[in-house]
C-alpha cells in the first residue's frame, strides 16, 4: 500500500484557544501563517465544513493540534 504525505495548508487566521489542543503538542499557540497538515474533515455544529489539523515543529514533533473551519485555511500545492 502506498503511503501518501498529508496534505498541507496555510492557516489564514489566528485560531481561538478553545479550538486548539495545546496538550497534544509542545509549542506556541496556533497563529496565522502556520503551515499545517490536514488530518480529517467533518461537519461542524452549524453544518459548516471543518477539519482537524496538526502543526509540526521542524523536528516533526507536534507543536499544536486543533479544529479549523475550511474558510480559515488555504490549501498548498
Amino acid at each position: 500500500m502506498e503511503r501518501r504525505s498529508p496534505r498541507k495548508a496555510r492557516l489564514l487566521v489566528n485560531i481561538p484557544p478553545e479550538r486548539v489542543d495545546e496538550a497534544a503538542g509542545n509549542g506556541p499557540s496556533a497563529k496565522a501563517g502556520d503551515i499545517i497538515e490536514l488530518d480529517h474533515g467533518y461537519t461542524g455544529p452549524n453544518g459548516e465544513p471543518m477539519g482537524m489539523v496538526v502543526c509540526r515543529n521542524a523536528d516533526g514533533s507536534i507543536r499544536w493540534a486543533g479544529d479549523v473551519f475550511d474558510s480559515e485555511i488555504e490549501a498548498l500545492p
